[in-house]
């Protein structure tokens, strides 16, 4: 599900971008890659201080496993009344993506709500509104709007709460909490 490079991209798709690719990254060198990738108001110094080996250890921990997750990237896990994955959370997801015509790459082999499938969404949204016409805006709008407001905003202040609480949360880790908290407040705050 993955928008275009993002060198072509406005600041708050970069930022949406680099956000993304940060909780999907498989590596130390694709976690720095998209701490990096930030737009510079967005970039923290102690981004650049990390041990990059240690932020991976500690982000598998965290997202990924094997044992229990610190800080699981999934919305079903905030939302659900039994916090479990591929339930309905993960289907509401799922259909928000069939709507704007995104399949993830990932589909039936890591669930739909993840954060970094969401943030893809997100992305989707605001470059389509970008290019869309009068007669479509509306509705982007208003999809978008339900998406950030209604979902994202309830789950994922929860998992930023959860990452800041963790035992393993290293200083970068908490850094990009902070900034997906933030990418949140200033994607909601720029649809009013």
């Amino acid at each position: 599900m993955e928008c275009p490079n993002t060198t072509a991209l406005d600041d708050e798709s970069r930022l949406t971008a680099a956000v993304r690719d940060f909780f999907i990254a498989q590596n130390a060198a694709e976690l720095r890659t998209a701490v990096t990738d930030l737009p510079s108001a967005w970039q923290d110094e102690c981004l650049y201080n990390a041990d990059w080996e240690q932020t991976e250890f500690a982000f598998n921990r965290l997202f990924v496993g094997p044992m229990a997750l610190e800080a699981p990237p999934y919305a079903s896990i905030y939302l659900e009344n039994e916090p479990q994955v591929m339930g309905r959370t993960t289907m509401l997801a799922r259909s928000v993506y069939e709507m704007i015509g995104l399949v993830s790459p990932w589909k039936n082999t890591l669930p739909d709500d993840h954060v970094s499938l969401e943030l893809d969404a997100a992305l989707a949204l605001h470059r389509m509104l970008l290019a869309a016409t009068p007669s479509v805006r509306g509705q982007l709008e208003e999809l978008r709007a339900l998406f950030l407001e209604e979902h994202l905003q309830v789950w994922v202040p929860r998992f930023c709460a959860r990452i800041e609480a963790a035992p393993s949360a290293t200083p970068v880790l908490l850094c990009m909490a902070a900034v997906l908290r933030q990418w949140l407040g200033t994607s909601i705050a720029r649809q009013g």
